[in-house]
């Protein structure tokens, strides 16, 4: 640790990942699922607070010329790269902030404009209560009336089980007085691997620990170092956090997971008599709490909440193809069984979104004499990733297709390791979540002008370190990809 970094891991870069969850399409159809009245414009400000190494603020930026995208964190490292790589993708409409919140002054919050959006995504779990208080002193005096706030977090009880789990991490990497963050949560893992097999009592086999312990491959070490290592690592309920939030005047819309929002999905009904007997609010989502395996929340909040018809707000949004459709629908694990779309919906459903983008209203009324519930199909549609939100008309621009290629050169070594990529897409104003492997090759065919090189060529521009079975196994994932991409690609404007 560093003496300026309040106890969080500041010797390494935090993984490279895009949050689609933060994608203002994504927010604006949960807050019409939900029945509230948000909708993303042509001119925004947008603040991503602890943006890490930018990839989400310049993703955006990239997407939304008329956004102004302010990307804050106190690690510098973090914001030279998100900078240097803004720069390079001439991108001049993202700014990164190097911010102790901890101690930004009221004066110095004020420099920034009034924000229409503003994101948390894996920070309040991590950080020292006086950040905290500096994160609700910026939502307070910069989150405009009607802006939203995104907050991904480890909640309460379901983070419970690995607080154990924590505290043996930092026991054991103390162990290793020398040597980086990451390297001394890579050399806790083989005890850790130990100690699980004895199957302590006070050691619960969660998810996170079984992955840890007992899958081959390793998780990313940087990963671990982040998620365990920082000193104030503090998973909340959902109502505390409600309540430190309560200075900035923040309602709760819903999650931004969709079945997390459609109580007929949650429960059984024993559980349901018991859900619609609680309040709404703080008693209801402690509930859902209690149900769900949900050790990680991803809640939206609107500071000054106004009401409107969800089912018109939905009927209105309009939708494209992000993946080739299956003849049958998908079946969406839920935790009162699965969730799917009978083959007399699905099959008029598939057929009119093959024929190009359509409203949710359209997809609803295929079929006479049905009515299905716009939010189950929902669901399913956008749960499976078959659909995303289309919020312009519009092809690439030399901003996207800039950003696309500084990341596919920039990153290709980590890609090549797996982590979240994203596509900056100026239809879905945000990017499309994606492999390294198609993020290079739709670079590749955004600048063949108009040409699709054979996949070979392809293979060795991207990897041309490569040859012999590693080259025909490129050439192959490369067929596939252009066999299946390319019609979604055109259709969000990356090429």
């Amino acid at each position: 640790m560093t003496s300026w970094s309040h106890g969080y891991v500041a010797d390494s870069p935090y993984t490279f990942s895009y949050q689609a969850a933060q994608a203002p399409g994504n927010l604006a159809l949960i807050c019409a699922m939900m029945g509230v009245d948000w909708q993303p414009t042509a001119h925004m400000n947008v603040a991503d607070i602890g943006c890490g190494r930018g990839y989400t603020v310049n993703t955006l930026a990239a997407a939304n010329p008329g956004w102004n995208v302010f990307g804050l964190d106190y690690n510098p490292a973090h914001i030279a790269e998100a900078a240097s790589v803004a720069e390079r993708a001439q991108i001049n409409n993202a700014t990164f902030v190097e911010a102790d919140l901890a101690e930004m002054t009221d004066a110095e919050i004020d420099q920034l404009p009034e924000l229409d959006l503003v994101s948390l995504h894996g920070v309040w779990t991590w950080v020292a209560d006086p950040v905290r208080a500096g994160i609700v002193r910026l939502l307070s005096r910069r989150l405009k009336p009607g802006g939203l706030c995104y907050i991904g977090y480890n909640a309460l009880p379901g983070f419970g089980g690995d607080m154990a789990l924590q505290r043996l991490f930092r026991h054991l990497t103390a162990l290793h007085p020398v040597g980086s963050s990451p390297e001394k949560a890579r050399a806790a893992v083989p005890m850790i691997r130990a100690l699980h097999a004895t199957k302590p009592a006070n050691l619960p086999p969660t998810n996170m620990l079984k992955r840890i312990a007992e899958d081959e491959t390793e998780l990313d070490a940087s990963y671990l170092a982040h998620e365990f290592l920082t000193a104030h690592w503090r998973p909340v309920f959902f109502e505390d956090l409600c309540a430190d939030l309560a200075p900035a005047k923040l309602d709760h819309v819903g999650s931004a997971g969709f079945h997390e929002n459609v109580a007929d999905l949650l429960f059984s009904p024993e559980q349901r008599e018991i859900y619609e007997a609680l309040p709404m609010g703080t008693p209801r989502e402690f509930l859902k709490d209690l149900v769900l395996q949900r050790p990680f929340r991803r809640d939206i909040f609107i500071r000054g909440l106004r009401r409107t018809d969800p089912v018109p707000a939905l009927d209105r949004l309009v939708f494209g193809i992000s993946k080739t459709l299956p003849d049958k629908s998908p079946n969406i694990a839920v935790p009162v069984g699965s969730a799917e779309i009978g083959p007399e919906l699905w099959e008029p459903i598939v057929a009119a979104l093959r024929e190009g983008p359509q409203s949710l209203g359209q997809l609803r009324t295929l079929t006479p004499g049905r009515n299905p519930n716009a939010a189950e199909l929902l669901t399913v549609l956008a749960g499976a990733g078959c659909v995303l939100p289309m919020l312009r008309d519009v092809g690439p621009s030399e901003a996207t297709r800039n950003f696309n290629r500084t990341v596919a050169e920039t990153y290709w070594r980590e890609g090549r390791r797996g982590g979240q990529y994203a596509m900056a897409s100026p239809v879905l104003a945000a990017g499309i979540p994606c492999s390294w492997m198609e993020l290079a090759v739709a670079v590749q065919l955004g600048d063949a002008g108009g040409e699709t090189p054979d996949p070979e060529t392809i293979a060795r521009r991207i990897l041309p370190d490569i040859s012999g079975d590693a080259l025909e196994g490129a050439k192959d994932m490369v067929s596939e990809l252009l066999r299946e991409r390319p019609d979604v690609w055109r259709r969000f404007g990356i090429i």
